[in-house]
């Protein structure tokens, strides 16, 4: 009886000072989240860029997000469809373009701490770019509609109207295409169309509600130039 007692205490003994049972693995890190998106700030949606810097750069600009250290800026050309990709680590920043030509572009928001990415808003926007040189018409000068205008129309038509000029062609020997539609995209790529003029005016049908984009083409016997793209609303 005292030999099975003696057993019963050892074993008791022995399971009470046996190893620690081994601790729960600690739960993996929770994934970083995404950084947010950012608010693009400039070249603003649906318009011509008519400020270069150095001949043929934009300023691209957004407001910056805590969440993001670093950004990349993708630029589609409209017309080609190709795709570029900058990397950015401040706003504003400059790029070099092609003048001339319709762009959309996006910001990318990127952060050290994870693989994961936001991206912003498209916008879209034409590079008018500086003056052309004196052997081309200067840029005409769109007069009305004013950019971002209301306008109200007399029988379902407006007359649009602009100033022209030429240093080295009378005005009166200048000629006009004027594209404008509902699509900004279409009258950037002048995928619209085309009106013709030989004065700086011109009557077009227009519907009550609806928004117009426009521009106007100004050539000379050698060249050619092109306005800004400015936009109106029909009352």
């Amino acid at each position: 009886m005292i030999r099975l007692i003696t057993l019963l205490f050892i074993s008791c003994w022995l399971i009470s000072c046996g190893s620690a049972p081994a601790e729960a693995p600690a739960p993996a890190p929770l994934p970083e989240k995404a950084p947010d998106a950012v608010e693009l700030s400039k070249p603003l949606n649906n318009t011509s860029c008519l400020e270069a810097v150095n001949t043929n750069q934009v300023e691209f600009s957004w407001v910056p997000t805590s969440t993001a250290s670093h950004y990349e800026i993708k630029i589609t050309n409209l017309k080609t469809n190709l795709t570029e990709t900058k990397p950015a680590t401040t706003s504003p920043t400059l790029i070099n373009l092609t003048v001339g030509e319709a762009y959309s572009w996006t910001v990318v928001s990127k952060s050290t701490k994870t693989n994961q990415t936001a991206t912003s808003k498209s916008w879209k926007f034409y590079f008018a770019g500086p003056g052309e040189s004196s052997s081309a018409p200067n840029p005409a000068q769109l007069l009305s509609p004013k950019a971002g205008e209301s306008i109200d129309a007399e029988n379902g038509q407006f007359k649009l109207t602009w100033k022209a000029s030429d240093n080295d062609t009378p005005t009166e020997s200048l000629l006009f295409e004027i594209y404008m539609g509902e699509d900004f995209t279409k009258v950037a790529l002048l995928d619209t169309p085309k009106l013709k003029a030989e004065i700086s005016n011109l009557t077009v049908p227009v519907q009550s509600g609806k928004i117009y984009y426009w521009l106007v083409k100004t050539l000379d016997a050698k060249s050619a130039s092109y306005s800004a793209i400015y936009s109106f609303r029909v009352n």
